[in-house]
């Protein structure tokens, strides 16, 4: 039994929206909705060049919202942490500092660069054990994706919600990106340690086998 057949065995993956705690709204502390005006400002032409196939455009469209989903974290993170020097009485405080304690697995942006020579090395050696499982980690994220899209679409009040609106036009290539970072934005959210799960799994095992694939900072 190879790696992804030991995640996915027995019960299938969460789909539960149960939250195991309230969810961080930072908007009335910092008073600005970061993520509102992400969306706001996020140009979905801007990196198109008419000379590249429909294919390639999309390709770089996701990687385009992965790096933008990421950076809006990265500055809400940012935020608070300024917020909570400036405000360590606040009632909201202990919130906030449990908060700020998953920035740092956030880690380099590089992260989503990564995906691209992880897919590749596992198109090339498909038979490798370590090659499937990295090929199926990447389908298996594509079906939570779809599914949380689904759901998010049901919920356009839901502050998750929030987050998933850049994903309307694509799951991502490389959907692990994004769900990676809204699981560590949701962590409370009932799939989101799953999500966290596989990626520590597929990449310890990458490590122990093939390290020279794992060279950014994590």
């Amino acid at each position: 039994m190879n790696l992804l057949e030991e995640l996915v065995r027995g019960p299938d993956f969460v789909k539960s929206d149960h939250l195991s705690g309230s969810i961080l709204c930072s908007a009335p502390l910092l008073r600005v909705d970061v993520w509102q005006e992400a969306f706001d400002r996020y140009d979905p032409f801007a990196d198109s060049e008419s000379s590249l196939s429909v294919e390639q455009q999309q390709y770089r469209s996701d990687l385009s919202v992965d790096r933008y989903l990421y950076d809006t974290l990265a500055l809400e993170f940012q935020l608070l942490a300024t917020w909570i020097e400036e405000n360590p009485n606040h009632p909201a405080a202990a919130q906030v500092e449990s908060f700020l304690k998953r920035r740092e697995q956030l880690g380099a942006q590089s992260r989503i660069e990564q995906q691209e020579r992880l897919f590749l090395w596992a198109q090339r050696n498909e038979p490798d054990e370590i090659a499937a499982s990295i090929l199926g980690w990447r389908l298996l994220c594509d079906d939570l994706a779809e599914c949380l899209l689904d759901w998010a679409l049901q919920q356009p009040h839901d502050l998750r919600w929030q987050h998933i609106r850049l994903w309307q036009q694509s799951r991502g290539f490389y959907p692990q990106n994004r769900l990676r970072i809204w699981a560590l934005r949701f962590l409370e959210d009932a799939r989101a340690p799953q999500i966290l799960a596989w990626e520590s799994a597929i990449n310890r095992e990458i490590f122990e086998a093939h390290p020279e694939l794992l060279t950014v900072t994590q």
